[in-house]
């Protein structure tokens, strides 16, 4: 797609609500904050001090310029034209397959997965059934937020991911075998490995430094 193009597809997607803006976020930084000024200052690290959105940001990491006293990163997956479709469409393919696909890797990918879909993927009517151990927060840091994750909750996924990694490969065969020319988004195996991969990526990133994450409707 001409840059043009891409440009406008990401600008139409803002102006309908449909982006979606991902920080990991050193907790105890925003937890000593005033209670009042956490929006704020999420909101700036998200969107910029003027709160105007950049369809040219980069895919991938943006660090504050002070990296050694930063609190915060900001990351874009790729290819996803900043939407939260992709996600989306990541939970109705896993759906389709996860019952062809060995317990101990569904159970770890089910759980890895849930905050990636960021709730539009409804594990009420999943067969085989299944409830995120991972709990739904609280949101009072910012009043768009799509998801908070606390940094034990981090840490939870990342065992996960751990478990994950490995076995991704082995979801190709039920893919291509059960996913029936596909529509919407995440028509390949290639497009749900990379994005379930960037997930582990942010993840193992925010474990690391004992962060949380959160992601932000724009």
């Amino acid at each position: 797609m001409p840059a043009a193009d891409v440009r406008e597809e990401l600008l139409y997607a803002h102006r309908v609500g449909l982006c979606m803006e991902l920080l990991i976020v050193d907790c105890a930084y925003l937890e000593a904050a005033p209670t009042e000024l956490r929006a704020g200052l999420v909101g700036t690290a998200a969107f910029g001090s003027d709160d105007a959105w950049d369809a040219d940001r980069s895919e991938g990491w943006t660090w504050p310029d002070a990296d050694n006293d930063s609190w915060y990163a900001r990351y874009e997956f790729h290819n996803t034209l900043t939407s939260y479709k992709p996600h989306f469409w990541a939970g109705e393919r896993w759906d389709k397959i996860r019952g062809f696909v060995q317990p101990e890797l569904r159970t770890a990918l089910d759980e890895f997965s849930a905050p990636l879909f960021w709730g539009e993927y409804n594990w009420d009517f999943a067969d085989p059934p299944f409830a995120p151990a991972v709990p739904e927060r609280e949101n009072h840091w910012h009043p768009d937020a799509m998801r908070r994750l606390l940094p034990e909750d981090v840490t939870a996924l990342h065992h996960f991911w751990i478990r994950v990694e490995p076995g991704l490969p082995s979801l190709r065969a039920p893919f291509e075998q059960h996913i029936a020319e596909p529509t919407g988004q995440i028509k390949n195996f290639s497009s749900i490995a990379a994005l379930v991969t960037e997930w582990g990526e942010v993840v193992t990133k925010a474990a690391g430094r004992g962060w949380g994450i959160i992601g932000l409707k724009c």
